[in-house]
């Protein structure tokens, strides 16, 4: 999708980050060592979201692959709707951020089936891929058939600026959520609040319960709420940057 090498490296590097980062998030919830609660699903979405943007970017891939992806990302947009009233409470265990999760796969589905109509204009080769060399037949603006490219329709650039908007947008919520995050995880799900008890002026803290799950190690305790802000903050400025490229 993206002819120049200077832009597909640092995405390729992102995604690969951000999709490192969803898995080991995705192994510690299900050892049950992470450091501060989640949602195995949206880690999973992530992981899968990043690898389906690097084939993107190096083109890998083919109308089987992208209408497999279309129906999974679908899938996933439909769990994150399902989840929407869950984000809005103040439970701990409900999955963080589903509204951006939504956004997020509903821009995949977009990008893997708006891609004819907004990269028309590029000669495809028989795999369904986009070729960016010269066009064949002498012809500076001619697919490969000989025809002179077809017009992006206005509606779809729209609805990509859209898209690509809310994205950065996302970038900047995140960002704050980076920045005013303590870098310490938080407490983990089923500690007790440490109980004051006594009379008078003098009052004992009780030390806090134990908590039933089991203490994260080394590399889980890294992967903290503000590391899962700036794999976020990544993941929106990434595919913020895959949509424009598209136009």
């Amino acid at each position: 999708m993206i002819s120049s090498v200077p832009l597909s490296v640092p995405l390729t590097v992102i995604f690969a980050a951000t999709g490192g980062y969803s898995l080991l998030r995705w192994a510690s919830l299900r050892a049950g060592v992470a450091g501060h609660h989640g949602d195995r699903v949206a880690e999973l979405s992530h992981l899968v979201m990043s690898a389906a943007m690097i084939a993107m970017v190096w083109e890998y891939g083919g109308p089987t692959g992208n209408a497999a992806q279309i129906v999974l990302f679908t899938v996933l947009a439909g769990y994150f709707l399902t989840r929407l009233p869950v984000g809005r409470r103040t439970r701990p265990g409900g999955c963080p951020a589903p509204g951006f999760h939504l956004l997020m796969c509903s821009s995949m589905v977009w990008m893997l089936a708006a891609m004819p109509l907004l990269m028309g204009g590029l000669a495809t080769d028989s795999a369904g891929g986009h070729m960016h060399d010269m066009p064949m037949g002498g012809a500076d603006a001619a697919g490969q058939d000989g025809q002179p490219p077809s017009a992006t329709p206005a509606w779809a650039v729209v609805v990509t600026v859209a898209l690509s908007v809310a994205l950065l947008a996302a970038a900047g919520y995140w960002l704050r959520r980076a920045v005013g995050t303590p870098a310490r995880p938080e407490v983990a799900v089923g500690a007790e609040v440490p109980a004051l008890v006594g009379t008078g002026a003098a009052r004992v803290a009780q030390p806090p319960a134990r908590s039933a799950r089991r203490t994260p190690g080394r590399v889980p305790a890294a992967l903290t709420p503000r590391r899962d802000a700036l794999c976020h903050l990544a993941m929106s400025v990434g595919m913020a940057a895959m949509c424009l490229a598209m136009l």
